[in-house]
């Protein structure tokens, strides 16, 4: 069950895009512990309408691909993990979650696992040591990929930072 009801949520966003109220105001109107989940709403809203707002009641499972795309957007588009989330319609603690996977464990940690606890018939209690995953060829080739797509935005972001820099001394010395 949620902590919040759709219909609430789609009645707090529309009263804030009236723009007669603040977010804070709002979050103080409705006794809200904080402004960040109607900032997620909000967000959430305005890049996917009001009907995505409503409670779902599955569960989803992500493929690796499309983690690794969410990982990917955030790397090089320069957008917070709440955009993010907003952009694909997801929430921004996932897409946290999965930033911190990649970092901690590249692809590998994004691969898809089985739920549950494992059947263990008639076998001794043991201490299972935590093994690391191993990326296959595909995943190292994947991580590689995003790596060098975040390592040609930063180059990028550093040449236009320069060509600036260059215009504004060749102003300066003209005056």
């Amino acid at each position: 069950m949620t902590k919040y009801s759709s219909s609430f949520k789609i009645k707090l966003v529309k009263e804030y895009q009236t723009g007669d109220i603040s977010i804070k105001d709002l979050a103080k109107k409705y006794q809200l512990p904080s402004t960040g989940p109607l900032r997620v709403w909000i967000n959430q809203a305005e890049a996917h309408g009001l009907n995505s707002l409503t409670v779902k009641q599955n569960k989803h499972n992500y493929s690796q691909d499309f983690k690794l795309g969410v990982v990917n957007y955030v790397n090089t588009n320069e957008v917070s993990r709440m955009k993010a989330a907003a952009h694909f319609g997801i929430s921004p603690s996932q897409v946290h979650s999965w930033i911190q996977k990649f970092q901690e464990m590249g692809a590998a940690g994004l691969r898809d696992r089985p739920r549950g606890r494992p059947a263990q018939l008639n076998k001794p209690k043991q201490k299972r040591a935590i093994k690391k995953l191993k990326p296959s060829k595909e995943e190292k080739y994947k991580e590689e990929i995003i790596r060098l797509k975040a390592q040609l935005h930063e180059t990028e972001m550093d040449r236009d930072i320069l060509k600036v820099l260059t215009i504004l001394k060749n102003n300066q010395s003209k005056h």
